[in-house]
């Protein structure tokens, strides 16, 4: 993988500043956080806003964006969490001084297939068997139900469904965990990951998966036994990369 590095020039020279005028930047209405996301990044890429510089008001940039205020919040707290932005309390909003560089999630939107299945392997394992231990009533249950949209959407052949549920069902794993740190490392992986091996699958992909090893990994996790949690995340994620491998070699 890359280092991570400046842009080009970053420290060497300043772009020309562009004019920011209300609604010249909109996104989509329908449009998530994270559009807003790499949105305000294009522009602080481009040089419309440079490094130091304080952000417009939420008001203002909200308009300006064309998304409301609790959107530009979720996007403000990603962009804090990924360094890009500084929010001093009372001040402002302003780019941080480590914009420009390439961010834990844009070096893990470039990682081969391959590599995905292992750093998972690797952040899985640990997190199920804390859940083994950890886990609550509740934590049990949101693992349950995610189960549930998850076979639904199978069923239905709704790609974008099946990916969300499966995903939910990995996420109350970690979760149930109970580690800060381990999850939002978690949740950064699927962040990146997510649309990533999505698009590796397809309705009839989904329609013809016989799955019982997230049931079974559920149970273990609820009854406490590690060792057969280990065995079945491992189990789990060498069968999804070969059938998925197998996918992609059909194509």
């Amino acid at each position: 993988m890359t280092c991570w590095l400046l842009l080009p020039g970053a420290h060497h020279r300043r772009r020309e500043k562009s004019t920011f005028m209300p609604g010249q930047h909109r996104v989509k209405r329908d449009s998530l956080a994270q559009q807003v996301v790499e949105r305000l990044r294009a522009l602080i890429g481009d040089g419309t806003y440079a490094i130091g510089e304080r952000l417009p008001p939420e008001g203002p940039l909200g308009e300006a964006l064309g998304v409301g205020r609790s959107t530009l919040r979720e996007a403000m707290r990603v962009l804090s969490s990924r360094g890009i932005v500084d929010v001093r309390h009372g001040e402002g909003t302003f780019v941080a001084e480590g914009a420009l560089r390439e961010t834990f999630e844009e070096r893990l939107g470039r990682a081969a297939l391959h590599d995905l299945y292992e750093a998972r392997l690797l952040l899985e394992l640990p997190l199920a068997e804390l859940a083994a231990t950890r886990r609550t009533a509740r934590d049990v249950a949101a693992m349950r139900k995610a189960l549930k949209l998850r076979s639904a959407a199978a069923k239905r052949g709704d790609v974008d469904a099946y990916g969300n549920a499966d995903f939910s069902f990995h996420l109350a794993v970690a979760r149930a965990a109970k580690n800060a740190a381990l999850y939002d490392m978690y949740a950064s992986f699927v962040e990146v990951a997510k649309p990533v091996l999505n698009a590796t699958i397809d309705a009839s992909y989904i329609r013809n998966e016989h799955d019982t090893l997230h049931e079974a990994l559920c149970d273990a996790i609820s009854e406490g036994q590690l060792p057969k949690v280990r065995k079945l995340v491992r189990s789990h994620l060498h069968t999804s990369r070969e059938s998925i491998k197998a996918l992609l070699t059909t194509d």
